[in-house]
């Protein structure tokens, strides 16, 4: 019986992606921890973005274009380190090539992505909720005490 167990695969632990572009074999890379921490930093506005369309669920195919190309430099710094080359050798690509390591660096990363995305909506959420619950409103206030009056309380017919 083997050990083996598929889960513990690298293509899955790390779904790198090898790719031809200008005749260059060049590897995609998903981010590893330390990447992606500088990655969150550069990648906060596409972020930003992508939250802002999927909370107005509005997920159209042109949505992710749209997003990258309002921040086509953070997204071209984000290429560039996932495949560990400078932005001005990712910006000299021809349009075809280009466009085919976006696709590669999407389909490799964007679990990195949507990680971030559920964990900031999840813990957005969770703020909003321990604020609401700890804040006070006017229905907190403690009631006051039953008015006074001059009535004589009832006698029991007894006496």
């Amino acid at each position: 019986m083997s050990d083996h167990r598929p889960e513990q695969d690298p293509e899955i632990l790390f779904p790198d992606e090898t790719l031809r572009i200008g005749g260059e074999k060049i590897r995609v890379r998903e981010f590893r921890y330390a990447e992606g921490l500088r990655a969150i930093a550069l990648g906060r506005p596409i972020l930003a973005a992508l939250r802002e369309h999927l909370e107005a669920d509005d997920i159209e195919p042109e949505v992710l274009d749209g997003v990258i190309a309002e921040h086509s430099d953070a997204w071209l710094q984000l290429i560039a380190m996932s495949i560990g080359k400078d932005v001005a050798w990712v910006e000299q690509l021809a349009d075809a090539d280009g466009l085919s390591l976006s696709m590669a660096f999407w389909r490799v990363n964007s679990a990195f992505f949507m990680r971030r995305l559920v964990l900031g909506g999840g813990l957005a959420g969770g703020l909003k909720s321990l604020a609401a619950n700890l804040s006070p409103s006017p229905r907190s206030s403690t009631p006051s005490s039953m008015p006074a009056t001059d009535a004589t309380p009832p006698t029991s017919p007894a006496d």
